[in-house]
């Protein structure tokens, strides 16, 4: 901090020097300038005055129009031509305040920042204070607001909106009873809502000691009831069924649920790791899923044949029924290979997180590119099959359209 001020003491005279430099310089040369411009008035003068006379003389001017001229012509001059200490006393007077002025804000300024600034902030550590843990802070902010809340569904009690955050906060400060309480409440106000039974079984289970027997299996039962889709209760059904010694029918709630996510997410990720270890437990019982492939055969339609070059090239790839529109796996060939039989695996993936895998259900497409390009073209060749589950054999896909 101490190098700080040095420095900033040294910038702000030298910002001061600069300013005052020009009016001290001002000064100097005012001075200087000040006799010869009076010279140089005196000449003009003397001038001005012998062509008056010259003109009395010719007769051009009368004797009261020649007096009437010089009195003007010397008040003029005594404006012109001032006393010598006159100037001197006149800008002294004007410049010495900017002069005192640039001096003196620079070293107002650092006084100030001194008295009421803040100099502990160049503090390299107050700079770089501890960061806050962002768990404990949300957590104070629910405790904080949880008071108002408890306040305000006292006065509306039939709120559906304020019990649903008040059974969130519980869970959150881990009050499992008294969200139990708040889920209750909000399932009589909402009974048709499948994701407040799946809420209020989550808070059960936790309520009684992490687990999912007895009342909340009935209350993952009654939100499955009221949305077969919901994700929560799936997710919870999984469970409640390995627990109660039914481990396939757990895996099919959960295949069901990864159905549903998107492919590449962490949920499903989990949920797939979560699978494959409940399937390892039960020792081969479940019979293992279909091959990760599909295979087929390519042929180009009778009415295209003249359209491609044989050494245009042929893409044929899998694609998502539902998902993103990336290939799958993909297979290049030419032309001159048609017909071509195919098949397609995981082991020719795009991207290791997009594989045939992760998808139950699949297109198959194949592409003729003029450009050798595998984003489709005006001009260019296709065509696409049925939606195929994974394992499905001698697919048949002809390439009948051309694409506009």
């Amino acid at each position: 901090m101490t190098t700080f001020i040095a420095l900033s003491a040294i910038m702000a005279l030298c910002a001061a020097f600069i300013i005052a430099l020009p009016l001290l310089r001002g000064l100097r040369d005012r001075q200087t300038a000040a006799p010869a411009q009076d010279a140089a008035n005196v000449a003009i003068y003397t001038d001005q005055q012998a062509e008056l006379e010259a003109d009395l003389v010719n007769g051009v001017l009368s004797q009261a129009q020649y007096d009437l001229a010089k009195h003007e012509l010397e008040r003029r001059l005594l404006q012109d031509v001032q006393p010598t200490s006159a100037p001197t006393a006149s800008v002294i007077t004007t410049r010495w305040p900017g002069i005192v002025v640039a001096l003196m804000v620079p070293l107002m300024a650092l006084g100030l920042y001194l008295k009421i600034g803040n100099p502990s902030a160049l503090d390299p550590a107050a700079l770089n204070p501890p960061a806050a843990n962002p768990m404990i802070t949300q957590l104070q902010q629910v405790e904080t607001m949880l008071p108002k809340l408890e306040q305000r569904l006292q006065a509306q009690p039939n709120d559906p909106t304020g019990w649903n955050m008040l059974g969130k906060a519980y869970m959150a400060l881990e009050r499992f009873p008294e969200a139990v309480k708040a889920y209750a409440k909000l399932a009589e106000l909402q009974p048709r809502e499948a994701q407040v039974f799946a809420d209020y079984a989550d808070a059960q289970a936790m309520a009684q000691g992490q687990t999912l027997t007895g009342k909340p299996t009935e209350l993952i039962a009654q939100a499955l009831k009221l949305d077969p889709t919901n994700g929560k209760a799936l997710y919870l059904a999984g469970f409640a069924a390995q627990e109660a010694g039914k481990p396939k029918a757990g895996i099919a709630y959960w295949e069901k649920l990864i159905a549903q996510l998107p492919p590449d997410s962490e949920d499903a990720a989990v949920l797939r790791q979560n699978l494959a270890a409940l399937k390892q437990q039960m020792g081969g019982q479940v019979s293992a899923p279909a091959a990760a492939s599909v295979s087929g055969q390519v042929r180009l339609a009778t009415t295209l044949k003249d359209k491609p070059a044989p050494q245009d090239t042929l893409f044929v790839f899998a694609r998502a029924v539902e998902g993103p529109k990336m290939p799958l796996a993909m297979l290049r060939v030419q032309v001159k290979d048609l017909p071509v039989n195919f098949s397609l695996d995981d082991s020719m993936a795009m991207s290791p997180q997009m594989k045939l895998s992760n998808f139950p259900e699949v297109v198959i497409v194949a592409r003729v590119s003029k450009s050798g390009a595998a984003v489709p073209q005006p001009g260019d060749l296709e065509g696409v099959s049925a939606p195929v589950k994974l394992g499905a054999k001698n697919i048949a896909v002809e390439i009948s359209k051309q694409i506009q």
